[in-house]
């Protein structure tokens, strides 16, 4: 019961002044007690992701910081021989990027010369020097010329690295050209009367490409890429002994426009093969050179145009086949298609078979 708080006198419970003195009267409220909040509860798997991820986003600004190019770099090189009374070069050159061009060309005295333009930028972990190593060694025994090169961008951080290499050889040389690219595209024009003993062209990620007017082929000749398209061209060449060319790919197309209408002192056997792509074939010869095509492929189809060629998409054949000099052509493909376009001197038309 509450008490008047001015003259104590007790009040009624719902008395708003004393009944006495007239006093207001105040009430005061009870306290109710609360139970206590909990705390959230802290999730220790949450927390850990958290704090996973707030570490690899700090680790990628932070390499994307040092990798950023900051400092651009760049380099010429001229690696020449001149060794004098050469008869035969074994070329043996290769890049870890960069386009290769190699042209049969003789420039002043050389025996060959390597021209290297390469530039770039490097973030703040690519060093203080130039990221690019150039290798020439080169050995005389008795007439014959053995050149190893070597061009590396060795930084990986040096970013957006460009490198082009120009390779010219003396065409009067018997040749032997073993190039290679890892990531970039290999190409051979031939326009003139060179030899070649040997031809090895590579490339890891990029187009290889061989174009061969009126040389003389006196060995086996190979073009590979593991992604890229192979493009292989071939006019009147001389051929000389059985020979092999070897044009493969495992993702892109194998391009080949071959023509010779000159008996051929030997044979050649073409491989063709694409893991993923079609094989484009075209083929154009005369009565002194007989010609067999066969073909496979386990999902494309086979497309032939043929002039004077017997046979049901495979294996075709020259109504001359097999004579003194002979073509004899492999086509082999997974996924793609074969398109044969086939030509020999006739003077009917043309028939088409699918």
């Amino acid at each position: 019961m509450p008490y008047c708080r001015r003259c104590g006198t007790k009040l009624d419970e719902d008395a708003h002044f004393c009944h006495k003195c007239g006093t207001p009267v105040i009430s005061y409220p009870v306290a109710v007690p609360v139970a206590p909040v909990k705390p959230l509860h802290k999730d220790s798997l949450v927390i850990a992701a958290i704090a996973l991820v707030a570490i690899l986003v700090s680790a990628v600004i932070i390499v994307a910081f040092l990798v950023a190019p900051v400092s651009p770099w760049n380099i010429g090189g001229s690696l020449e021989d001149d060794t004098p009374n050469v008869n035969t070069l074994n070329l043996n050159f290769e890049t870890n990027i960069g386009r290769i061009d190699i042209t049969p060309l003789k420039i002043d005295n050389n025996n060959v010369g390597i021209y290297v333009e390469a530039n770039g930028s490097k973030g703040m972990l690519g060093g203080s020097g130039i990221p690019v190593y150039i290798s020439f060694d080169n050995q005389t025994v008795d007439d014959v010329l053995t050149v190893n090169s070597l061009v590396s961008v060795e930084n990986r951080f040096a970013s957006q690295a460009n490198v082009g290499v120009k390779i010219f050889v003396d065409p009067a040389l018997n040749l032997n050209l073993n190039v290679t690219s890892q990531a970039g595209q290999v190409s051979l024009t031939a326009d003139k009367d060179a030899t070649f003993q040997d031809l090895n062209l590579q490339s890891s990620a990029g187009a290889v490409q061989a174009n061969l007017q009126n040389v003389t082929v006196a060995g086996n000749i190979t073009l590979r890429t593991q992604a890229g398209t192979i493009d292989f061209r071939m006019n009147q060449a001389r051929v000389e002994g059985n020979n092999t060319i070897t044009l493969q790919t495992n993702a892109g197309s194998v391009d080949m426009d071959i023509t010779e209408t000159k008996k051929l002192q030997g044979n050649l056997h073409v491989n063709a093969v694409s893991e993923l792509g079609s094989i484009n074939l075209g083929l154009t010869i005369d009565d002194g050179v007989g010609a067999k095509i066969t073909s496979q492929t386990n999902l494309g189809n086979i497309h032939v145009t043929e002039q004077n060629f017997s046979g049901d998409q495979s294996p075709i054949q020259s109504d001359n086949y097999p004579t003194a000099s002979n073509i004899e052509i492999n086509n082999r493909t997974n996924l793609g298609s074969i398109n044969i376009n086939a030509a020999s001197q006739s003077s009917t038309g043309p028939s088409i078979r699918n």
